[in-house]
Parts: C-alpha cells; sequence; structure tokens
C-alpha cells in the first residue's frame, strides 16, 4: 500500500507592483473616491471636513482635513496597509467602513502618491505615512514612508496647523484625474468635474449635513450644501407612513415620498429637485447604509424608470451588519436587496409608482363637504362636486352622536378633528380621479373648511407648518397653501 504523500504548505505572496496596479482600475470615479475618503472622517467623529483642490503649473493635489479623533504611529500604520480591516469582523452602528480597502484603493484610483498625516488630542507631533506607486513599481515592495517634503504636502499642511487633533490625506500626482496639459479650455473641464463632485457630495451626506448634530463640509472654503432628494420641506410633498421588513431577524425601514407636482415648484425649485441626474433617473430607492447614501436612485431591475413614475422616492434605510445581505460592494456604490425581501420590495416600489402617475396626470379636486342627513345608519357617506366623489364618515350616526355627547367639549373637538385625519387619509380618498370643472361658488366654502381643519390640527398639538402639511396632503386640499395661510394669518 502506498503512503499518502504529506501536504505541505507553500505561501504565495502577492507581487506588490502588479496588485497595486490592479487595485487601480477597481472602478472609483473621483465622485465616489472623495465620499469615501470623508466616510472615514465622519467616522472619527470629525465635525468640519475640509477639501482642498489645486491646480496650476506649480501644483496640483487634493487634500481632505478633518478635526476628528486622529491616530497614533501605531493605528495609521496599520490603517494604511492593504486591507486593514477583517470585513467579517463586528462594526460599531456608526461605522462607515467594512474591507479596510476604502482610503488606499479611492486615493490610488486618482493618484500615485497618497501621503496621511494624523494628530492626536494634547500631542504636538504629527505622525505620517506615505504610499508612493512609482517606488512600489520601482521596488516590487509594500514600502511605506514615514515623512514627507513634496511641495504639495508643505502647501497642504500649513492649512492643518492650528488643529488640535484630526487627520489629512494629501493626493499628489493625480494622473488619474489629470489626463491632458494645462490650458484655458483644460482648467475648464477640470473645474466642472470638481463641481459635479460637490454635486454628489451634498447628495450623498445630506443626512449628516442637516439636523441639530450637522457636520459641516467646506470645498475650498466654501460651505457644501445638502441636497434632500425627498424634498422634505416643501408643504406638497406626501409623506408614506415607514414600512418596517424583517429579514434574517435583521429590519429594513423604507419609507416612500412622493414629490410634489411640478405645477406647484419654481422653476429653481424644481430644477434643484431634479438632482445631478434629472427627474426621471432620480426616481426609485435611494438606499442608506447608517444614514450614509449608497445608491441614489434604482428599482433594482424590477420596475422601468418612466415618465409618471418620476416624483416617486423611497427611502430605504439599512444597517452596518446587513452589507453582505445587501451585496454592498468596496465603492459603496451598489447593492442589491435579499432574494426573501424582493417580492415586498415590489410591492412598494408599485405602490409608490402608481400613486407618482396619479400625482403626475392629476392635481387634487376640490370637494364639497355639505353634510347630508339621510341615512344615519350608514358608517360613510359621499359628497360630490366638480365631478369628483369624496367619501367621508357619516357624522349623524347614532354611536357616534351617543359617544359624542358623553364627552367633554375639548375631547370631543379632539375626536372629530381625528375623524378627519382618518376620512382624509382613507384608500379611497388617497388618489381622487376624475374630470374637474371649475366651481367657484363652492371653493370658499372648502377654503372655510381647510382652515378650520388646518386650526383644530393646531389645536390638537401640531405645529402651524405641520398642521399645513398634513391638511395638504389631503387630496381635496391640494394646491391651497396660500389661501389657508390667508384664512388663519399664518
Amino acid at each position: 500500500m502506498m503512503k499518502s504523500k504529506k501536504i505541505n504548505r507553500k505561501l504565495a505572496v502577492p507581487e506588490a507592483a502588479p496588485l497595486v496596479l490592479s487595485l487601480r482600475s477597481v472602478g472609483y470615479t473621483l465622485e465616489t473616491a472623495l465620499a469615501d475618503i470623508i466616510d472615514n472622517s465622519i467616522a472619527a467623529k470629525a465635525t468640519e471636513i475640509h477639501i482642498d483642490v489645486k491646480w496650476n503649473k506649480e501644483l496640483d493635489y487634493i487634500s481632505v482635513r478633518d478635526n476628528g479623533y486622529g491616530m497614533n504611529e501605531d493605528n495609521l500604520h496599520q490603517a494604511m496597509k492593504i486591507g486593514s480591516k477583517n470585513p467579517i469582523d463586528p462594526r460599531s452602528h456608526d461605522d462607515l467602513g467594512r474591507f479596510g480597502m476604502g482610503l488606499k484603493t479611492a486615493a490610488f484610483s486618482l493618484c500615485k502618491r497618497l501621503t496621511v498625516g494624523s494628530k492626536l488630542l494634547g500631542s504636538n507631533a504629527i505622525c505620517v505615512r506615505v504610499w508612493d506607486i512609482d517606488n512600489i513599481m520601482d521596488s516590487n515592495r509594500w514600502e511605506l514612508f514615514d515623512d514627507s517634503s513634496t511641495s504639495a504636502w508643505k502647501d497642504a499642511l500649513s492649512r492643518f496647523g492650528n488643529y488640535g487633533q484630526g487627520t489629512i490625506v494629501v493626493m499628489e500626482k493625480l494622473d488619474r484625474l489629470i489626463t491632458e496639459n494645462y490650458s484655458d479650455q483644460a482648467i475648464g473641464r477640470f473645474w466642472q468635474r470638481i463641481a459635479d463632485m460637490e454635486k454628489h457630495l451634498s447628495m450623498v451626506f445630506h443626512r449628516f449635513l442637516s439636523g441639530a448634530q450637522a457636520i459641516h463640509i467646506f470645498l475650498n472654503g466654501q460651505k457644501i450644501e445638502s441636497w434632500d432628494p425627498f424634498m422634505r420641506k416643501s408643504l406638497a410633498t406626501q409623506e408614506f407612513r415607514e414600512e418596517f421588513l424583517e429579514c434574517n431577524g435583521k429590519s429594513v425601514c423604507a419609507h416612500a415620498f412622493i414629490l410634489p407636482h411640478h405645477s406647484k415648484l419654481s422653476v429653481k425649485e424644481y430644477d434643484e429637485a431634479g438632482g445631478a441626474s434629472g427627474w426621471l433617473e432620480q426616481q426609485g430607492f435611494y438606499v442608506y447604509r447608517n444614514k450614509r447614501l449608497l445608491v441614489p436612485g434604482t428599482w433594482f431591475k424590477m420596475l422601468r424608470k418612466n415618465e409618471p413614475g418620476q416624483l416617486a422616492r423611497i427611502q430605504l434605510d439599512l444597517t452596518g451588519d446587513m452589507d453582505f445581505g445587501w451585496k454592498i460592494d468596496v465603492k459603496k456604490s451598489s447593492a442589491a436587496p435579499p432574494s426573501m425581501l424582493r417580492e415586498r420590495i415590489r410591492r412598494i416600489a408599485r405602490t409608490a409608482q402608481e400613486a407618482s402617475r396619479k400625482v403626475y396626470y392629476y392635481r387634487g379636486a376640490v370637494v364639497n363637504q355639505q353634510i347630508k342627513a339621510e341615512d344615519n345608519d350608514a358608517i360613510w357617506e359621499q359628497a360630490s362636486v366638480r365631478g369628483r366623489t369624496f367619501f367621508r364618515i357619516n357624522r349623524n350616526h347614532a354611536i357616534l352622536k351617543d359617544a359624542g355627547s358623553e364627552l367633554s367639549a375639548d375631547a370631543a373637538k379632539k375626536l372629530n378633528t381625528f375623524i378627519s385625519l382618518v376620512e382624509g387619509f382613507a384608500p379611497m380618498n388617497a388618489s381622487l380621479t376624475g374630470p374637474v370643472t371649475g366651481e367657484s361658488s363652492q371653493k370658499n366654502e372648502l377654503i372655510d373648511s381647510a382652515a378650520s381643519f388646518c386650526s383644530d390640527l393646531i389645536d390638537a398639538g401640531y405645529s402651524s407648518c405641520e398642521a399645513l402639511r398634513k391638511v395638504l396632503q389631503i387630496s381635496i386640499y391640494e394646491g391651497m397653501a396660500e389661501d389657508i395661510k390667508n384664512k388663519l394669518q399664518l
């Protein structure tokens, strides 16, 4: 009988030069590369992040500096390694990374020299590490330098001197970004790319750029403003209730919004709401991981993007432990729902797209709200005006009247306000369709009704803004914002 051959382990260490060239072609764009680098600043709890871009005849570089926690010598050295983190290790709830590759691969996709300096609070010294691809190509070794003396590094570092703590990332030799000789035309094209990058960052980090604990991101000293794809500040935006999708013990939050019809927006509002890609392309799901936008506007190949559906945008919130289930890539720019969630995701998509279609084609209706006394046993009654039908609860129903008689005036008023909300958001009233004819004689009556309802909501505890927005989400009151404001002197 033959003896089995002993199996030995043989090391197969990747060659440095070929691998680093491969890493340069992972697929980052300027926008996704800068976003990945900024992720590190946010994870370090920075409150200010400064992006400085320079290209002239003497210097060309991009730097990102922040006032986050900073790193010591050992931590910086580890962070500069390729694959510095194990992707299967647990992450904190607000960690924006996963693979330990982002900083390096993002920078290599743009430049041939990456320098990172970091400083801990209370330390006078800044520790430095440098990757230089030209050196790696010459030596074929993963060699890091611990200092830099280039003009670009010195220029960028001069802005970092006043920081008590933080990190600065400097990218030089921008051979993948600057591909043509210096000229007026080349400069124009370069700064257009930078402007496009700014729009991308204002979208990707919009939830960090607003709110009580907002961070501030600056581009060459100018503050980047957030771009909210859901137009939450518009009173005409329709907001669906949040829906939670359970999968493998984890919960995904879906929150749909139907944006206003273009007739309710100014030219400036309409252009801004279209975003970088335009209304047609910006529709669909917006996938977030720990508040950071990964994918802006996709139907996950479940539905086609179309004109009537362009008002539908759905916020989809994932947590940091869902990366593998949702197939989040290294660049954090693509995602796909798990198979067990696809049908529920498709249902949400169809509902939102249909709601968008109705708003796109119909601009709202005015409905007669005269009380009908007939058929007091019926739960629902209908009123009709302008060729439209609106269903509401029969206020003369015996049980409802008896219950109301036992309540105090204040409690009865609150009950009536709640019933009005039920009527306004009842499924059969959510999207009225049909012809509309102009009957101005009934308009004043409807304005009075809308203003009274808005006033009741304010009395019930809503702010005036919240109450007005709630009223305007009801189809019969659509487009009456100015009338209601004037009536109530808001």
